[in-house]
């Protein structure tokens, strides 16, 4: 979003900073590669550090994954031990790719631009649509694997065609385009909530920037918006994450119920009636 010579400049798309051959590298990916990293350092020393009694680093770092996983034990259903893994990865994901705009020179140290402008080295990976995108594809696969491992690929198929089957001609068109828009649900959602984020950001510190030396104070201003969408961008991450546990738990919901019923056929079969029996005569 560029206006004329206006102090706000920042771009819906991830702008370029070098390729190499065909591979264009932006400044999104950057943000994605640092998130990345991020993680996998955490990951490693909690691996090597962790201790049966935390320390307060230990205890910091798994307060939000106990939180998270107690959460999916309290609305994944009896199968949430085999997708909270995919969960708390994709909530740590996207909570720390939302952060990472709110570090120091992110969006305002970068490349001499056309028309003025900067074309900064790191930008939040979950401000790129790219990325968003590809999250969402990633769990539309996750739940689409689950649903048809609980109730087998015709059983998945099924679920299309709807009850009455005379429908099915109406249902599935409508089941088929409910499902393809989770992954516009959930990319554009989270782009849209990050992107504004960003220029909103932008705008205040130009604003502060263009004040500072008429009101002191506004160089405070920023320091609120920072701790907004620090809240704001932890919202999103949980928001993200909560959704696509519903999507499994809702995949897997008809075959739970399904080997309930099962379940209660035995059960009905082995509480037999015996005739009590008859003295004979003396």
């Amino acid at each position: 979003m560029e206006e004329g010579g206006s102090l706000v400049h920042v771009e819906i798309a991830a702008e370029p900073l070098f390729e190499i051959g065909p591979f264009t590298f932006t400044n999104s990916m950057v943000g994605a590669l640092l998130t990345t990293a991020i993680l996998l350092t955490v990951a490693f020393w909690f691996s090597r550090r962790s201790a049966l009694v935390p320390n307060r680093r230990q205890s910091l770092i798994e307060l939000p994954i106990e939180w998270m996983a107690n959460i999916v034990q309290g609305a994944g259903g009896t199968r949430w031990r085999s997708f909270v893994p995919f969960i708390l990865t994709i909530f740590l994901t996207v909570l720390v790719a939302n952060w990472i705009g709110l570090l120091p020179g992110v969006g305002t140290i970068g490349l001499a631009g056309e028309h003025d402008t900067i074309v900064p080295f790191l930008r939040p990976a979950s401000a790129d649509l790219n990325f968003t995108l590809a999250l969402a594809l990633i769990t539309f696969v996750v739940f689409v694997s689950f649903g048809i491992r609980a109730n087998g690929l015709r059983g998945w198929l099924k679920e299309f065609l709807g009850e009455p089957r005379y429908m099915s001609p109406l249902m599935a068109p409508i089941h088929i385009i409910s499902e393809l828009s989770r992954l516009i649900s959930l990319s554009m959602r989270l782009f849209g909530n990050v992107f504004a984020g960003e220029v909103l950001l932008a705008t205040m510190l130009a604003i502060t920037t263009a004040a500072i030396f008429i009101l002191p104070l506004a160089f405070f201003v920023p320091g609120i918006f920072l701790g907004l969408e620090m809240i704001f961008g932890f919202v999103q991450a949980l928001v993200f994450a909560l959704l696509a546990m519903t999507y499994i738990s809702m995949a897997i919901a008809e075959h739970a119920a399904h080997d309930d019923n099962h379940a209660e056929a035995p059960v009905a079969d082995a509480v037999t009636v015996h005739p009590a029996p008859t003295q004979g005569a003396v």
